[in-house]
């Protein structure tokens, strides 16, 4: 079985536990992703194979481009168009730049409620069944970054199309309804599309049907994961020292790549054989490299 990552563009009206099951069954081996999709929702699925099953954590924070087309007017108990509607409004009197000040508004890192119908386990329960079932125990809100929140169309009879550029754990679908609640009128996700995540783009994707004709053009290295993340391209001897669990100066460590990925959500070391992240440490003598558990990838190692 390969080590990397699959491409798919997932269709709406499928799960994506079926597109990772569908990999597993035509693949075999350790098989996981980087992030589910709603079933209604269509795009870029990024299917780990193999040892890259380690970095699912560090994939899952790289940045996400998403596409959505946004009805005003109503909302919904879902946030999007496969619910019931629970509000409605009137979107007549909002106009271009009422809504574009709305979007903009939700730029920046702040507190989210996710949907109450979301596979989110909520005191070991997903949230979707307990909404489903009538139990009053929402999703807690928690901490989202948005980068970029764009109008990309024209708002005509209540339609308007928006990109959003999110960090992990981000609901486009909660991100509309907030703003229909801002404008007053409540809105709701009509269609989504996930456009990218960190370097790899739906573009370059394949459908799930398409697989068993082939699935080599589709396949990524585990090294593209740790492009968008802050990197130490390691020394030999440094290396060598990872790979056996030893701590490494980082002085002695490599040369330096700045990345987009907040530090704080990892440094990533690569090696002439291997790729992985290390923890930044306070040493007697400076700061040093911690080594994460590595694995064997066939020719490679991935730590993660």
């Amino acid at each position: 079985m390969p080590n990397g990552l699959l491409l798919l563009d997932k269709p709406a009206g499928l799960r994506s536990a079926q597109c990772v099951a569908g990999v597993k069954q035509l693949l075999g081996g350790r098989v996981g992703h980087a992030g589910t999709l709603d079933s209604t929702a269509s795009g870029l699925l990024l299917v780990l194979l193999g040892t890259a099953t380690r970095l699912s954590d560090y994939a899952m924070k790289l940045p996400k481009v998403y596409e959505a087309l946004v009805r005003l007017g109503a909302s919904t108990d879902t946030c999007d168009a496969s619910g019931r509607v629970v509000f409605r409004g009137d979107s007549s009197k909002t106009d271009e730049s009422a809504f574009d000040r709305a979007l903009c508004s939700f730029w920046g890192t702040r507190m989210q409620r996710p949907p109450e119908i979301s596979a989110l386990k909520v005191n070991g329960k997903p949230s979707y069944q307990r909404a489903r079932e009538g139990e009053a125990l929402p999703p807690a809100p928690r901490p989202v970054a948005v980068t970029s929140a764009e109008r990309r169309s024209s708002l005509t009879e209540g339609a308007v199309r928006i990109s959003v550029v999110c960090g992990k754990g981000t609901y486009i679908r909660a991100l509309v309804r907030d703003i229909g609640e801002r404008l007053g009128c409540g809105a709701h996700v009509e269609e989504l599309r996930r456009l990218s995540i960190g370097p790899f783009r739906v573009s370059e994707a394949c459908a799930p049907d398409g697989l068993s004709a082939g699935f080599q053009g589709y396949f990524r290295s585990p090294r593209e994961v740790g492009s968008a993340f802050h990197r130490v391209l390691l020394t030999a001897e440094a290396e060598d020292r990872l790979l056996k669990g030893l701590y490494v100066p980082l002085a002695k460590a490599g040369r330096y790549v700045p990345g987009t990925v907040a530090l704080r959500d990892g440094l990533c070391v690569e090696g002439a054989s291997m790729i992985g992240f290390a923890d930044l440490m306070e040493a007697e003598n400076g700061l040093v490299l911690k080594p994460r558990a590595n694995v064997a990838a066939g020719n490679r190692e991935v730590m993660g």
